[in-house]
């Protein structure tokens, strides 16, 4: 009795991979998630303004003299 518990259990086993595998087969299996926010992500630059010594409005301590 053990015996046939035994091989009924692997057969059983044996059963569901060979189901399983038909499955995935047929449907062609999970998809993979593409991470696509990387690529199309928007990407803020700001750049400062290059301004002259005497157009920033700063007077400087040496002018003064």
């Amino acid at each position: 009795m053990k015996q046939f518990k035994k091989v009924l259990r692997v057969a059983g086993m044996i059963m569901l991979i060979t189901l399983a595998s038909v499955g995935v087969g047929i449907t062609g299996g999970i998809p993979v998630p593409s991470n696509r926010r990387k690529d199309n992500s928007i990407e803020i630059k700001t750049e400062l303004k290059e301004t002259d010594e005497n157009e920033s409005g700063n007077i400087r301590y040496e002018d003064c003299l």
